[in-house]
């Protein structure tokens, strides 16, 4: 079940369009009803809905990516769940460009200057992350976003933290 343009979304997204799908979830662009602000929504399939280890996971996702303050990790700006669908959903900001993985794909090798760029910016935010008490545990080409900026290089986003693990937890992550 995808969501249909023009639909609203948790009482306070339209969809705008699909962005992209996996095997757990789908991506829509959305705009809030209330701003006009463009966002990404993330949701779990429907077949997923019936895994509790999914949901838990899911659930982590927001809430770790919320804890984590660098501008080389996606901003999670809200999380909850949709009353007439009872799917849960991730808000987050809407990037341009495509994934490591993509762009390694379409182009082949990147230039030694480049993947050193790139690696030091996921460091960066690594860093951040592990300082937050949290590990990712499933870096790779496909959640390494090249995020287009209006000035300069693209910056590397990491994205999904869904099995990310809490090496401590002081956030209050838990439960």
């Amino acid at each position: 079940m995808g969501l249909e343009s023009g639909s609203i979304f948790g009482d306070r997204y339209r969809v705008v369009r699909p962005i992209a799908e996996g095997g757990m979830g789908a991506v829509y662009e959305v705009e809030h009803l209330e701003t006009g602000r463009r966002r990404a929504l993330k949701v779990l399939h429907p077949h997923i809905l019936k895994d509790d280890k999914a949901r838990v996971r899911f659930r982590q996702e927001a809430r770790v990516a919320g804890v984590i303050d660098s501008d080389g990790v996606v901003d999670v700006f809200d999380a909850g769940l949709d009353e007439p669908t009872r799917m849960p959903f991730l808000v987050m900001e809407l990037l341009r460009g495509e994934d490591l993985g993509c762009l390694l794909d379409r182009q082949g090798p990147l230039s030694p200057p480049l993947v050193v760029e790139y690696l030091r910016q996921a460091a960066l935010a690594l860093d951040k992350a592990h300082q937050a008490g949290v590990v990712h545990r499933d870096l790779k080409p496909d959640t390494l976003f090249l995020h287009a900026r209006d000035a300069g290089p693209p910056q590397i986003k990491i994205l999904d933290f869904g099995v990310a693990k809490l090496v401590h937890d002081s956030a209050g992550l838990r439960g």
